[in-house]
């Protein structure tokens, strides 16, 4: 997937904020798509490839009082 980052936003947020993950191997990944980028910041808005990902559903364990 292509999308546009803004000029000042951070990798890492843009990674955040299209996959809900902010990890080391998708960072890594998102570097070898976009050998152009060589900044954790964007000065410019650029065009970047976003690493495909598998989005697993959070559940939350809701603990009753009488559990």
């Amino acid at each position: 997937m292509k999308v546009s980052a803004k000029a000042g936003e951070l990798i890492l947020d843009l990674l955040y904020k299209y996959t809900g993950q902010d990890n080391d191997q998708l960072e890594r990944t998102f570097y070898q798509l976009n050998p152009h980028i060589r900044s954790e910041v964007f000065f410019v808005d650029t065009i970047v490839a976003l690493p495909e990902v598998k989005r697993t559903l959070k559940t939350q364990h809701v603990m009753k009082s009488w559990d």
